[in-house]
């Protein structure tokens, strides 16, 4: 076991590597500091990445893991020219090994509380998204498609164009191809590398730029350990889903939230020739936030959008209140920008609400029949859930389990509510907490049809909705703790060095935190999520002896020919684990007539020569079946029936088996005809 995490973890500071470096390619000829550098990397590399898979895909190449280091020269060419020309940043006073020491501990911390559970770092999520995730990977890297554009062609096979973000896909395709480890290993690597790399660089530089500038240094050393310390994010999208491409652009969110802020307080000081440079970059940069979160879910835009609005509304009547007044052009600047941003909130809602309606088919039926599956089932009341946000106990999305309480977290997170509201600065914060705090109450404590409506774009999904609230919680948290520091200090004349007292605040407070997460409930969910048993899987995707079985595959299913199955029972990843391509790669898809023919009625090969004339086109001769379905089976009714009735009925000769696994030949249809006659 320990052997195995320790190859683990050198795929993993690999898997940073390749998640950093094309980003630090696009960056190179800004200046920024190390945080910055950072978080804007990450974000520029997911861009890259997505820009390159849709570039492969309407050039038909197979996808490589240098081929987003191509993108980064391009972006690093247009930043170079377009960056205004000003010495390198200093890092403001920044102690950089200690900020290096500080980060690099708190992430064995944050894998620790995540994987300590976990015997073998080759395990997968054993969960319902998952089987689609890994599916797509394993056909990124059989050489499918790598475009976020066609990826969902993987269960729309009929389909030239179906949109799904693959920026996470293709990151695991990469490392895997970089490091030659298997896809478990890999994805799981890329889930440390997000977290290490992404999200906790990324929620650091927003705290530092939303908290007052006078002390940069300590600010990061006080919100890096508390980014990893609430239940909510980043580990609660792994225990529910496991969501991996939302957890990917939630990640990103801090850092698409601090980029505009950024760019207006640069553009606002600049003058005359600098300004546009400023201004044209910062744009670039805003749209570059906007298709990175695309690339790695769109959906999160609506979270983006739901933290910024805030800030732009509180802009808006600070200029109005500051330049209305003054009179003649001062006057009419204000009410230019006035207009301007109500013209621009305007088409941004139309906008929204063209995509709710025909890209995402909300209104499609009625409201009161929609999202009511077990992530939008409310199971509490809405004051639960507001009490769960105060608490910082949040639901794991194993049964009804729910972490205990970080107390201090949550009295912290308080405080910095309490400081903010009376700071013009960040008083914003406030509000835009507050609105994700309701709606998580909305989702997680009515079936309501307000409910729906205000929640309907996160899929009235309360986990979803949870993890935003971390990405205000650790500025907030940070606040808390150098206000509260700040004052004792006042009192007190005796604290010397405030901002030591400050670090260990918040090292005491993560540590709390840490050991509360560990033992009230996240490692023992991750745990269970990841959970293998030997054989006869029952709620679970897979078991080790159907693994095994399909690790075989090559050995009696000619490489040309596909795996017929149930996806519900495993059978989905037969590609994953046997290289083999399975004919329904996910438990739901919007199949063609051949496999819709074999999923209902294979069982009638013996009467009706149209079930083998599309076996024939799926080049199809095994099937791979074992007893059992994931997460209990499809709660709409089996669509796959064909499958087992065949199977129960003993129309296939059995091959190889392993435990209550069997692949099965099908005779009655003879050989399959020559592909090339």
């Amino acid at each position: 076991m320990f052997g195995d995490w320790m190859t683990a973890v050198v795929v993993a500071i690999t898997a940073v590597v390749v998640l950093i470096v094309p980003g630090f390619v696009v960056t190179y000829p800004l200046r920024l500091d190390l945080l910055a550098r950072v978080a804007v990397s990450g974000l520029a590399s997911i861009l890259a990445l997505g820009v390159a898979g849709v570039i492969d895909g309407l050039l038909g190449v197979a996808w490589a893991p240098w081929h987003p280091l191509a993108v980064a020269v391009a972006g690093a060419t247009g930043a170079h020219f377009c960056a205004p020309r000003e010495r390198r940043v200093r890092d403001g006073g920044e102690r950089g090994w200690w900020i290096a020491g500080v980060w690099a501990v708190s992430a064995v911390a944050l894998v620790a509380v995540t994987f300590a559970a976990v015997p073998d770092p080759a395990r997968v999520s054993q969960t319902y998204d998952n089987v689609f995730h890994l599916s797509a990977v394993a056909e990124i890297l059989a050489g499918g498609d790598p475009s976020s554009l066609a990826l969902r062609t993987v269960i729309q096979p009929a389909s030239t164009w179906a949109y799904y973000p693959a920026g996470w896909h293709t990151l695991v395709a990469s490392i895997t191809m970089v490091t030659g480890a298997a896809v478990p290993v890999a994805a799981n690597a890329a889930w440390i590398a997000i977290a290490v790399g992404l999200w906790m660089p990324g929620v650091t530089w927003l705290t530092r730029v939303l908290l007052p500038p006078t002390r940069p240094g300590i600010v990061a050393i006080v919100a890096l350990p508390l980014s990893i310390s609430f239940a909510a994010m980043p580990y609660g999208l792994l225990t529910w889903g496991s969501l991996y491409p939302t957890f990917l652009a939630t990640a990103l969110l801090p850092t698409a939230i601090a980029v505009p802020i950024v760019v207006a307080r640069r553009a606002r000081r600049e003058v005359a020739m600098r300004r546009w440079r400023v201004t044209l970059l910062g744009s670039i940069a805003i749209a570059g936030c906007v298709f990175a979160l695309a690339i790695a879910q769109p959906r999160v835009l609506a979270s983006w959008a739901l933290m910024l609005v805030p800030l732009v509304l509180f802009a808006v009547l600070r200029l109005v209140r500051t330049e209305w007044g003054a009179g003649g052009a001062r006057r009419r600047r204000a009410m230019r920008f006035v207009l301007g941003t109500g013209v621009t909130f305007v088409v941004a809602a139309a906008a929204a609400l063209f995509v709710a309606a025909r890209v995402l088919g909300i209104f499609d039926r009625p409201l009161e029949d929609r999202l009511s599956g077990p992530q939008a089932e409310a199971t509490q009341s809405i004051g639960d859930g507001v009490i769960s946000v105060l608490l910082q106990a949040w639901p794991t999305g194993v049964g009804l389990q729910v972490t205990a309480p970080s107390l201090a977290l949550a009295a912290l997170v308080v405080l910095g509510v309490v400081f903010a509201a009376g700071m013009p600065r960040v008083r914003w914060i406030v509000v835009s907490y507050a609105a994700v705090l309701v709606l998580f109450a909305l989702a997680a404590g009515s079936d309501e049809v307000v409910a729906k409506l205000l929640t309907g774009i996160w899929y009235k999904d309360r986990y979803r909705l949870s993890s935003l609230i971390p990405v205000l919680g650790v500025p907030l948290a940070t606040l808390g703790i150098l206000g509260l520091v700040d004052r004792v200090t006042a009192r007190l004349r005796t604290i010397r060095r405030p901002s030591r007292v400050s670090a260990a605040a918040s090292a005491a407070v993560a540590t709390v935190s840490c050991v509360v997460l560990a033992t009230g409930g996240v490692t023992s969910a991750v745990r269970e999520v990841f959970r293998m048993p030997v054989a006869n899987a029952t709620t679970e995707v897979v078991s080790s002896a159907q693994i095994d079985l399909m690790r075989r595959l090559p050995d009696t299913v000619p490489a040309d020919q596909r795996v017929l199955g149930d996806p519900w029972d495993g059978s989905a990843w037969s590609r994953l684990y046997g290289d083999r391509e399975p004919v329904f790669p996910h438990v739901n898809g919007v199949w063609d007539a051949d496999r819709s023919l074999v999923a209902q009625n294979l069982p009638a090969l013996l009467d009706d020569p149209a079930v083998c004339f599309a076996l024939d086109r799926l080049r199809v001769r095994f099937v791979l079946y074992s007893p059992h379905a994931v997460a209990g089976g499809d709660p709409a009714g089996n669509l796959f029936g064909g499958v087992h009735a065949a199977v129960e009925a003993g129309l296939f000769t059995p091959v190889e088996s392993s435990a209550d696994t069997v692949l099965y030949r099908i005779d009655q249809c003879g050989p399959l005809p020559d592909p090339t006659g």
